[in-house]
Parts: C-alpha cells; structure tokens; sequence
C-alpha cells in the first residue's frame, strides 16, 4: 500500500467505519510505516483539539479573515513547484 492511500484511508476512517481487509491492510502499513504512523497520531491530537475546543474558539477561528500576502503565496507555490521536481 502506497503512503497516499494509507493517509487517504487514515483520514476516511473519521468518517465511515472501514472495511475489514482495509483495516487490515492500513494497519501493516502504518506499523511498518513511521510517516503514516505520525500522520495518524496528527489526525487523533486533531480530533482531540477539535472536540475540546470550546465553541467561542472554533467560532474566533471559523471568523478570522487571515489570509496570505500575494508575495508569501508566490513563495509557497515556488516551493511547492521545487518539491514536485524533486520528487
């Protein structure tokens, strides 16, 4: 299994009950694999995060109108361009 699908499957498991050969097959994967392993405890502090949060934070955040300066996206997008090379 690719890191892609794992992490795709990682995070559809929040929202549907997987079936038992995808259980299966993600749970070889992510104990073989440390990347997936540490995206996997990622999503859990998420979820944890999000479910305490308390509704006056998530609505502060849900609000906020933060968005990038034109200069800053045009360096992500480069590194982003660089990384896709690389790859």
């Amino acid at each position: 299994m690719k890191c892609s699908h794992a992490t795709k499957l990682l995070s559809e498991a929040e929202e549907r009950q997987l079936t038992g050969r995808e259980r299966l097959r993600l749970r070889f994967h992510v104990f073989v694999c440390t990347a997936c392993r540490r995206f996997k405890k990622q999503l859990g502090l998420l979820r944890l995060l999000l479910t305490e949060a308390s509704p006056k934070i998530l609505a502060a955040v849900y609000a906020s109108d933060a968005t990038l300066s034109a200069s800053r996206r045009q360096e992500i997008k480069a590194l982003l361009r660089r990384a896709a090379e690389e790859s």
